[in-house]
């Protein structure tokens, strides 16, 4: 898989190069040609998917890059590069005010990742209030919320890189920013037009396994964007435009079959990490409460219709081997905890797992009780 992922990464970088000297060729002259994450800037992949709708003109292409430039160069900032609140992001270089030139607020990075104070306005169409295959506002507000949070979402960061090292591995490989924002209607999301972006909605304080969770699953969409970059590989027919009920006849599912073995990837991915860290014995208390509630949560998101397909006529052999190997995993590991499914109602939980609905079901007092008496003890097999 390691070596399919970099190959795959290679291929977009030159794909990004090729894009971009097509476009303004003499931007060549200013950039290195061999730093591959100059090419893999998410507003790159933003600009060029811009370009159907024909929204931004080529300056943008430059300012968006003029951060990644050798020598150091007056910034340009033109007037479609402000967002609704008056704020320029120029990569590597800050934000500015409209009207100013100066650096008004410094880029935000730690280690590995960045985090986005304000959204760029050539990925504001991304945002969108959706529910249940439909769109209910395609263009909602929402604010940056990165002050009150940031210093959480890098503890948590921390904490997958010192326990979780094989998956930070693949969350740094694909992923490199994210945006904290306060509107919960917009769900949580990545998309392959904004690859190596995590948009993350925060409620509330003490929020490390809400991140922890989001970072797994949000994360391994971009990373999984990566492994099936050559669809032909892995299914043998149109699954970007093939629509799950229309095989499984579950009418609730509106999601394509390639959207639906994404949810497949993502839910085994917090399976496996989720367990890890039980075993490790990282969390205990209200955190523990909540890692567990989130993994029961898994097992509603597991088999939801791609079981039902004719697997033959879907998946070439590599692609069915990927995907026996993600199911049986996540069934394996799931058996292990499905006595979690009596203990734990999630009967009132929405779309999205809030701990604090799940609080109102699930006394944390009767939980610390139980947990005293050793019933969420869990030993590695040796």
């Amino acid at each position: 898989m390691k070596n399919i992922v970099k190959k795959n990464k290679i291929k977009i970088v030159e794909t990004l190069k090729l894009l971009v000297f097509k476009e303004i060729r003499t931007l060549f002259e200013k950039l290195d040609f061999d730093n591959d994450a100059t090419f893999l800037e998410p507003l790159l992949f933003s600009y060029f998917n811009s370009k159907k709708d024909n929204s931004f003109s080529k300056e943008i292409l430059e300012q968006i890059l003029q951060g990644y430039f050798i020598s150091n160069e007056t910034v340009k900032l033109s007037q479609n590069i402000f967002n609704k609140k008056g704020i320029a992001y120029i990569p590597e270089k800050g934000y500015f005010k409209k009207g100013s030139k100066n650096i008004d607020s410094a880029i935000l990075k730690q280690g590995d990742f960045e985090i986005i104070k304000e959204v760029h306005p050539i990925q504001e169409k991304y945002f969108i209030e959706f529910s249940r295959g439909h769109v209910e506002n395609d263009n909602p507000k929402h604010k940056s919320v990165w002050k009150d949070h940031y210093k959480e979402l890098f503890e948590a960061i921390e904490i997958i890189k010192e326990y979780l090292p094989e998956f930070y591995q693949e969350l740094i490989f694909a992923n490199k920013k994210i945006y904290l924002h306060d509107n919960p209607k917009i769900l949580n999301f990545t998309s392959i037009e904004t690859l190596g972006m995590l948009y993350f909605y925060v409620l509330g304080n003490k929020n490390i396994i809400y991140f922890i969770e989001e970072l797994i699953h949000q994360g391994s969409h971009n990373y999984l964007y990566y492994v099936v970059h050559n669809r032909k590989d892995f299914f043998k027919i149109d699954v970007d435009n093939l629509v799950m009920k229309n095989f499984t006849l579950q009418e609730w599912d509106y999601r394509t079959i390639y959207g639906a073995f994404h949810g497949l990837f993502t839910v085994s991915q917090r399976v496996k990490y989720f367990d890890r860290l039980l075993m490790k014995k990282i969390f205990s208390g209200r955190e523990k409460h909540e890692l567990l509630g989130r993994l029961t949560d898994q097992f509603s998101r597991f088999r939801t219709g791609l079981e039902l397909l004719n697997l033959e006529d879907i998946y070439t052999d590599k692609g069915l081997k990927f995907y026996k190997k993600l199911d049986n995993e996540c069934a394996t590991i799931l058996k292990k905890y499905n006595f979690l499914q009596k203990e734990f109602d999630l009967s009132n939980r929405e779309v999205d797992f809030r701990y604090s609905d799940f609080c109102i079901l699930n006394s944390f007092e009767d939980f610390m009780e139980k947990e005293n008496k050793g019933l969420f003890s869990f030993q590695l097999k040796k």
